[in-house]
């Protein structure tokens, strides 16, 4: 099973055709793990009496922290030669929470989106699956043990053999794990409807998976006496659940919710058939030789695939073609063998004599034992325990050192760079406004640079530690979010002014706030923003995340209702024209530029309803920018990078969007304005001068739209 959950994961993380729903390759880790450790818990507390929790992580420490140790420290010491320090410090960060086990809170908290290839991705991001899974096995040794010493005291003395209090003590056991799984399975369905990248990252949306493995732990008795028959027919149908799954899901299904539940109850009834199941059950393909090879290599297989597809490709400044991401898998076996055999293996060492045995006064053999040598045999043993109890915190100031002194180097070694940046930065804010004609000239220059793939300059403004945070948009209630269908009216420029400019759109309108705003305060205007994510002002109904988006034109109608009262003097419209339409159906996207008709007629509709409603009101629309194949900060994060490393042709797709904007304001008396020749020459270069013009793949930095200030107060007449 594990293999098969290993084998999922990686041909989906390496973008191998047909398995891109190998990603629930994790949840069926997720039950085979809940399976194992309750088991060895539930036989414990019924061979004892209770848990022995420092026995529990002494196992824990020994099994999971050499290779996740090794692992890091070799990509922290890689991670130095291949990124820039503004993408170096991200992965430090990464690498710090992962070696704390709060990966997972680390990536849901920074927005990352697990399915995203643009953006920048973090050679650690799968270690939040072992965050999740050490952040559950945090308590749930506690919770085992109380829940079953209970039961047992209820029916017998602690410790008793009789069935009947192991009855008592299962029947609690499970009836507490399943109403827990109920709880967590409703926050994973209801989670994954409202706030997606939360939910993929949650450890209580899938505390219900680990559930369902600890659940059959309990029930392992009952399930051995069912007939052969039945467990190896149900063993296939969960191999078969488990395919449909890797073969059927991609990266646009709402995951973890209700598809998760595929996955994970197939690999619970792979699990349950092959408890004392048929060898004509799955065991017949799972119990082969290379399936048990990678099964015993599989955690390691787990740790080092992804960081061999991840690190060539940010040193190389693109993506790894098939064969190479071929080659980056096979390593992976071999780094993971070696893992295995050199690292994994010499902590797996039982001590010669457990701690049943102590109590039993028996040995390894069944032989009595003197008291002396059990007296010498426990101390031995707690002696064992607590030298692996202290490879927590070994491993943890082993990684956090190697942190804290690869960010220092980095730190001195680009010091110099810094300041050359911030002075840059200065003058930029001084000075850095030109004519439009110095504009186009400026682009022209960087696209014929990128071309010659010239060299970066030395200082970018901003600095790449802050291109993220270059940006100036309506934030918190100000804004719509995706479920929001109206906001706070937020008042911005010359907010005493009578005069009033209305910023209707998404986050594409709202990179043009810093400029506008200033030209707003200098003119007498007032600033009304209207935006909503991913939220074009059009008479239709978009697709967005995985699903229709009607919240977009319901926030459009009433938006238009607020402006009809608010009568401005002028409404400036823009958007991303990148998000799809949905098809006629209601089932899914059409593909952004087959929708050239469909998209024209509703802009016209848009605007005009605007004309009606305000027929004095001055309209312009803003053309939108091109969009970037990988965010910006990625591609230029690494030392290989260049003037021509992230450049592309302007998109047709938004091209033909743009034509459409064009073609509806024509018809219904609005103004144009196209931005594309301060972005695009013959290509559309992400560096113009020392100005990075793209903070992520599709939006503006706030630097470069300040540049553009004089460019939007001639075509805006401000």
């Amino acid at each position: 099973m594990r293999a098969v959950a290993v084998l999922s994961v990686m041909l989906s993380h390496a973008g191998i055709a047909g398995f891109a729903g190998g990603y629930v390759g994790v949840d069926v880790f997720f039950v085979i793990s809940g399976f194992l450790i309750t088991g060895i818990l539930a036989r414990e507390v019924t061979r004892t009496g209770r848990v022995s929790i420092a026995g529990f992580y002494s196992r824990r420490a020994l099994r999971i922290l050499p290779a996740a140790t090794v692992t890091l420290l070799v990509v922290c010491a890689v991670s130095l030669l291949v990124y820039t320090t503004s993408n170096l410090r991200l992965v430090l960060q990464d690498i710090g929470a992962a070696a704390l086990f709060s990966a997972n809170i680390d990536f849901a908290l920074a927005g990352t989106d697990y399915f995203s290839t643009s953006a920048f991705v973090s050679p650690v991001q799968h270690f939040w699956s072992l965050a999740v899974e050490e952040q559950f096995y945090l308590v749930w040794p506690a919770v085992i043990g109380l829940i079953m010493y209970l039961g047992a005291r209820a029916r017998g003395s602690v410790g008793s053999s009789r069935p009947a209090t192991r009855a008592v003590a299962l029947r609690r056991s499970a009836a507490l794990i399943l109403l827990l799984a109920t709880l967590s399975f409703w926050w994973s369905v209801h989670r994954t409807g409202t706030n997606p990248q939360m939910a993929y990252y949650s450890t209580f949306t899938r505390t219900w998976e680990l559930s369902v493995g600890a659940l059959l732990a309990l029930a392992a008795g009952g399930i051995g006496r069912l007939p052969a028959a039945v467990k190896g027919v149900a063993s296939w149908a969960g191999l078969l659940a488990i395919a449909v799954a890797v073969l059927t899901f991609d990266s646009a299904t709402p995951f973890p919710g209700w598809h998760a539940a595929l996955p994970v109850l197939g690999a619970a009834l792979v699990l349950g058939g092959g408890i004392d199941g048929p060898r004509t059950g799955a065991r017949l393909l799972l119990d082969t030789r290379p399936m048990r090879f990678v099964g015993n290599i599989s955690y390691s297989l787990y740790l080092w695939h992804w960081p061999l597809l991840i690190l060539p490709s940010a040193y190389v400044v693109r993506d790894l073609g098939l064969l190479e991401r071929l080659l980056a898998l096979g390593a992976s076996v071999v780094l993971a063998w070696a893992s295995y055999r050199w690292v994994e293996t010499p902590f797996h060492h039982p001590a010669k004599t457990a701690p049943n045995d102590l109590k039993t006064g028996a040995g390894p053999d069944g032989s009595a034992v003197s008291r002396a040598h059990l007296r010498d045999t426990a101390r031995a043993h707690r002696r064992s325990v607590a030298r692996s109890l202290l490879l927590w915190p070994a491993a943890v100031a082993m990684v956090l050192g190697s942190v804290g002194g690869v960010w220092a180097y980095d730190a001195g070694r680009n010091s110099e760079a810094s300041e050359a940046a911030t002075a840059l930065t200065k003058v930029a804010a001084s000075t850095g406004l030109v004519t439009p004609q110095q504009l186009v000239a400026d682009v022209a220059r960087a696209s014929a640079l990128a071309r010659d793939n010239a060299p970066l300059p030395e200082a970018l403004v901003p600095a790449l530690p802050d291109l993220f945070g270059d940006i100036t948009h309506p934030m918190g209630t100000c804004s719509a979010s995706r479920e929001a269908l109206t906001i706070d009216i937020c008042p911005s420029g010359d907010t005493k002014a009578s005069r009033t400019i209305v910023l209707w759109g998404d986050s594409h309108i709202g990179m043009w706030m810093r400029p506008l705003e200033q030209l707003a305060k200098e003119r007498g205007y007032k600033i009304v923003p209207f935006t909503k994510a991913s939220c074009v002002p059009l008479d239709e109904v978009e697709w967005y995340r995985g699903k229709a988006y009607p919240e977009c034109r319901k926030f459009g109608q009433w938006s238009l209702e607020q402006i009809a009262r608010i009568k401005p003097d002028h409404i400036i419209i823009s958007g991303y024209l990148g998000t799809p339409l949905v098809n006629e159906a209601g089932t899914g996207p059409v593909p952004v530029g087959e929708d050239s008709e469909r998209f024209t007629a509703g802009a016209k509709r848009m605007l005009s309803k605007v004309h009606s409603r305000l027929p004095d009101t001055k309209v312009t629309v803003l053309s939108d920018v091109s969009i970037l194949e990988q965010d910006a900060g990625k591609c230029l994060g690494s030392k290989r990078a260049t003037m021509g490393t992230c450049v592309k042709p302007m998109s047709s797709a938004v091209a033909s969007r743009n034509g459409g904007w064009k073609a509806a304001t024509a018809a219904t008396g609005a103004r144009y304005v196209d931005l594309l020749p301060y972005f695009c020459a013959e290509t559309c270069p992400v560096v113009v001068g020392n100005t990075i013009v793209y903070r992520d793949s599709n939006h503006i930095t706030s630097t470069y739209a300040q540049r553009l200030k004089p460019v939007l107060g001639k075509e805006l007449g401000l």
